[in-house]
């Protein structure tokens, strides 16, 4: 097909071909970078990688919102003074474990909905969102949706990529199962 054209021509197309293949490339690089950050626990590079999406503060609010859910659990099977000593006491320490968890040492763990087990990793960590392999999803030419499953609980949890420049991209928003992941921490309680 391209014989049929000049020189000029058919380098004008082998140009636009690599320069569409190198523009359809770089969200997949972003996340090879997010992966080697990860793998490396370059706490600077991984604060530069993922600022935008503001996980410590989400990561924050669940906790609180899991905390709660023991406090009462706890405080309805009559544990009263147990709960509320227990409640306080962890209530102190989620800052610092929502800054783990926003970084290179938890963010698997905020990825995959697993805050609770924190630190623990489970059976099935080598896969899934654990090692951060999802699947690309271009949204528009400016968005790519990174979608990963929890091999364990089966949801769904994303990365939203966005183009900055021509073949730049950042990390710009984290989409979380949070009803779903609630929903499994309450039944772990009622257990």
């Amino acid at each position: 097909m391209l014989k049929q054209f000049s020189w000029p021509y058919q380098l004008l197309v082998l140009v636009l071909l690599v320069g569409i293949y190198g523009f359809m490339r770089q969200p997949a690089v972003l996340v090879d970078d997010l992966q080697a950050t990860l793998e490396s626990k370059n706490e600077a590079e991984w604060q530069k990688l993922t600022e935008a999406i503001g996980a410590q503060e989400t990561s924050k609010s669940l906790m609180q919102g899991l905390l709660q859910m023991k406090y009462v659990a706890d405080w309805n099977a009559g544990n009263r003074s147990d709960a509320m000593n227990s409640y306080y006491g962890a209530l102190e320490l989620v800052d610092e474990l929502s800054v783990k968890l926003a970084g290179t040492a938890g963010f698997t763990h905020f990825l995959c909905g697993e805050l609770a087990s924190f630190p623990t990793l489970p059976e099935k960590s080598l896969t899934g969102c654990w090692l951060l392999e999802g699947d690309l999803i271009w949204r528009s030419p400016t968005q790519v949706q990174v979608s990963f499953v929890n091999p364990e609980q089966g949801w769904q949890s994303s990365l939203l990529l966005e183009r900055d420049g021509l073949f730049g991209w950042h990390v710009a928003d984290v989409e979380l199962p949070i009803e779903e992941i609630l929903a499994v921490y309450q039944k772990r309680l009622e257990e």
